[in-house]
């Protein structure tokens, strides 16, 4: 093989700025996400309540885990949307009032529980394991592998 058929190496420079660019492209995503106005966690037309969620990474998987009080376990519905995107879907076993929480102004009923959630690395979607247990969802999704060229 000759020098003109090999494919260029490329040099440590290169992957540094690579690295910086794809390092800035993700700060700002996460900085445009905290600055973006809140919403509220329910949306009575639709009869949902959104549950709270927390993301934990680690350098072989990522784990989601949300807060899933008063399901009917048999309902819970996880799903991927997108590629770094999953929805879960639970059943309430009672409908819960928005005067249950305090809000007073709206009327109707919140029946269940519903959440998209994007992932913020990429994983193998087709891997994802979840487990229900004390009104806690724990999804579990591995990581994907990163080949270095």
């Amino acid at each position: 093989m000759s020098a003109r058929e090999r494919p260029r190496r490329r040099d440590l420079l290169e992957l540094l700025l690579e690295y910086m660019e794809e390092l800035q492209r993700a700060s700002e995503e996460v900085f445009e996400t905290l600055l973006e106005p809140s919403r509220p966690s329910w949306d009575v037309r639709d009869g949902c309540i959104e549950p709270l969620t927390h993301i934990s990474v680690s350098p072989d998987e990522v784990i989601v885990t949300m807060d899933l009080p008063f399901v009917k376990p048999e309902t819970i519905r996880v799903k991927p949307v997108e590629e770094d995107l999953i929805e879960v879907v639970a059943e309430m076993r009672k409908a819960l009032k928005p005067r249950d929480l305090g809000v007073v102004h709206v009327e109707g009923e919140l029946r269940q529980l519903r959440c998209r959630t994007r992932l913020p690395v990429p994983v193998e979607i087709r891997a994802m394991k979840f487990e229900f247990r004390k009104g806690i969802l724990e999804v579990r999704l591995p990581r994907k592998k990163v080949q270095i060229s």
